[in-house]
């Protein structure tokens, strides 16, 4: 991005075009600078390395508000410049140029959305038709504080417009600020130093209100004229950077040594936040953002001197970078989104992962973004068509167009989805209710009767055509158990190598392996409920029912690791607790005797590591309870130790598998930080099937145990 293009200056996610740097610089007074494109491009670098999952990238989201600070600085540089040159500033045409730079690759992306929507079956939910007016109407950050939805779920319960939110927030800005700085410099007289006043005062408002609502993250988040805060130091730095340009300090040697020493501070503190700083640290919503907004602007104001950092900044990849960003940031979100590895597995038979899916994803996001911008932005935005008067016309139109598109989505496209629990213990209980939950409800607003028959015959119908010599396995434990079990049936039924058997009763949401007593979440006790299927009552029944179960897999975590008052006892304990270790092993290893005296091979899934405050807003300081990942530890232990005493019994690490994911994977394979989300279940499968299988195979090496 540069500060030389009165007609194509642009904000936080937009490229000017550098040929246009000696005609623009002419009527503003500013050199092309390569440097600040490559700040652009580093900025949005980091956001794709974000967004792609790597744990050493987990602060790049803060990507963004590098762009909003050198908007700031940007859009501040050219209003000045033009109340300089002209003595007013051109409202009218300043709108205009941003609707013919803005809308055109926006209007594509938002439509394209809704195409796909309604091309192809459960690619996005329900709610995108809502996010794409509302990023239509520039109100994307308000819609979704409005509909709780947390930033946070961008990989936990992910939309393809959710990433539109900071570019409306950029939006919210050309049309008001232009507005305030014709108007102060208007009544001023153009006096800089009262319009840097109210600069001052409205960033001190920004800060105070950061500080009202440090306990919602959330609002700190999206709401306006809270990040409003970080484009404003980019608006006063632009003021300080015309003043010592004017007055020619800035050729100071000194001036600009000290500069670029900053400078260089401010590049290591950016890539230090985008390494640590990640977006659960409850430092963003109490001022952190506005700090790093002022390295932000310590690293704008670098690349304004000659210097190691503007040397560096203007490296051709990384300008090249920054002139696609826009067309980048749009597009790059729902490609990703598209391109799972189980996605690219189903269509090449490669589940790539790490630096190759980042590459599978970037190769059409850059080509994408390039043909975007030499095919549509920079004709539109450089020739006679559309003309400077119909561009509003044409502006209003496109959002037009896609609002109303967006309302005429049918209702049976953006039909709701059942609940997961309800969807993976019907897809338990054979009837794959992941596949007939959008069918056509019927008039009294149950499913259409011949459209689920339908769907149980074919369900019959794959589950014949498993061979018999398939291992029939069943699942045992909690709701975890419960949403693993409906993917690894699934793969069982596309690979034919194993049939998953039970109707759900033996994996109940709300119940973990360890009997009576009370527990306590989130400082509520509450007794264990009653209805829960017990080890020592009901498996066994469960099992009696199906004489050709071969293997039992047990998974427990949630209730099992939460403060807990067990019977006969009064304390609140947890693993590690010498007593609650006693009771916990014991329930333990009761379960696995009940399921080996039927006959039985077990499997034991080790416990991921649970967040159990990911889901809630706003999210608590500290974890419920504080040492729960010293308590899952535990647990497994306490497992792997009562395994290692059946030689009919063994462990798959399943919890070092989520542990060796990247957090925004984890957070988008259990968006509630505990539970494996039911349209990704079969992803885990995909991993977890073939290692139950494996674990069973080597049983039978050892010790074959024949069915019940």
């Amino acid at each position: 991005m540069t500060a030389t293009l009165p007609d194509e200056a642009s904000g936080a996610l937009e490229d000017p075009a550098p040929e246009d740097g000696a005609r623009s610089s002419q009527k503003v007074g500013l050199d092309y600078n390569p440097a600040l494109d490559g700040i652009r491009g580093l900025a949005v670098g980091a956001v794709l390395l974000f967004h792609s999952g790597f744990p050493w990238a987990q602060g790049g989201y803060l990507g963004v508000s590098t762009f909003f600070t050198l908007s700031g600085f940007l859009i501040t540089s050219l209003l000045l410049g033009e109340q300089a040159r002209t003595g007013r500033i051109g409202l009218t045409a300043f709108w205009s140029r941003r609707m013919r730079r803005l809308l055109p690759a926006s209007a594509v992306t938002l439509g394209a959305l809704l195409v796909s929507l309604v091309l192809v079956d459960d690619l996005w939910g329900p709610e995108l038709p809502g996010d794409v007016v509302a990023s239509a109407l520039q109100v994307a950050n308000w819609h979704f504080l409005w509909e709780d939805r947390s930033y946070g779920e961008l990989f936990a319960a992910p939309s393809p417009a959710l990433h539109i939110w900071s570019l409306a927030i950029e939006e919210q800005f050309y049309w008001l600020f232009p507005l305030l700085t014709a108007g102060v410099l208007g009544l001023a007289k153009g006096s800089r130093r009262v319009y840097s006043g109210v600069l001052v005062a409205l960033l001190a408002g920004s800060a105070a209100l950061t500080f009202v609502w440090r306990d919602a993250p959330d609002t700190v988040y999206y709401a306006t004229p809270v990040r409003m805060g970080e484009i404003l130091v980019g608006a006063l730095l632009a003021v300080l950077v015309v003043s010592l340009k004017e007055n020619d300090r800035i050729a100071s040697v000194f001036l600009q040594r000290t500069i670029g020493g900053l400078g260089l501070v401010a590049l290591a503190a950016s890539a230090w936040a985008w390494w640590t700083v990640e977006q659960s640290s409850t430092s963003l919503s109490h001022g952190f953002l506005l700090l790093y907004a002022l390295g932000s602007g310590a690293l704008v104001l670098a690349v304004c001197v000659p210097g190691p950092v503007r040397s560096a900044l203007a490296f051709e990849p990384l300008r090249l970078l920054g002139l696609v960003s826009y067309a980048v940031y749009l597009f790059h979100w729902p490609l990703f989104l598209v391109l799972t590895p189980q996605r690219i597995d189903d269509l090449v038979g490669w589940a790539p992962g790490g630096w190759a899916l980042f590459a599978v994803r970037l190769v059409p996001t850059l080509a994408l973004a390039a043909g975007s911008y030499l095919v549509l932005e920079q004709p539109i935005r450089k020739g006679s068509w559309p003309r400077v008067r119909w561009a509003p016309v044409l502006a209003f139109g496109s959002v037009a167009a896609v609002v109303a598109a967006a309302l005429l989505v049918p209702d049976s496209v953006a039909s709701p989805r059942q609940d997961q629990f309800e969807a993976a213990a019907d897809q338990l209980a054979g009837n794959d209710a992941g596949a007939d939950a959008d069918d056509p409800a019927d008039a009294e607003g149950g499913f259409d009767p011949e459209a689920v028959a339908a769907a149980e015959a074919e369900i019959e119908e794959r589950r014949e055509a498993v061979p018999q010599e398939a291992v029939d396995v069943m699942f045992f434990g909690d709701s975890a158990a419960l949403t693993v079990a409906a993917g690894v049936g699934e793969w069982g039924l596309q690979t034919k190598r194993l049939m998953l058997v039970g109707d759900g009763y033996t994996t109940q949401v709300g119940c973990g392996i360890g009997r009576g007593g009370e527990r306590r979440q989130l400082g509520t006790p509450q007794p264990v409920p009653a209805g829960c299927p017990q080890w020592d009552r009901d498996w066994g029944r469960e099992i009696d029912e199906r004489p050709d179960l071969e293997v039992g897999v047990l998974l427990t975590g949630s209730w099992d690791v939460m403060d807990r008052k067990i019977p006969g006892d009064d304390q609140w304990r947890g693993p590690g607790d010498p007593v609650y270790d006693r009771y916990l092993q014991a329930e333990i290893e009761g379960a696995t005797s009940a399921l080996l005296a039927k006959g039985l091979k077990v499997v034991w899934l080790t416990t991921p590591p649970l967040d159990f405050s990911r889901a809630l807003v706003p999210r608590p300081e500290h974890p419920d309870p504080p040492d729960a990942l010293e308590r899952i530890d535990r647990l497994n232990e306490l497992i792997t130790g009562v395994v290692a005493d059946h030689p009919s019994a063994t462990v798959v690490d399943f919890g070092a598998h989520f542990a060796a994911l990247s957090p925004a994977e984890d957070a988008r394979l259990r968006p509630d930080g505990v539970h494996v989300d039911l349209a990704n279940s079969l992803e885990v499968a995909r991993w977890l099937a073939p290692e139950i299988l494996a674990s069973v195979a080597e049983l039978d090496a050892l010790e074959p145990v024949s069915g019940n």
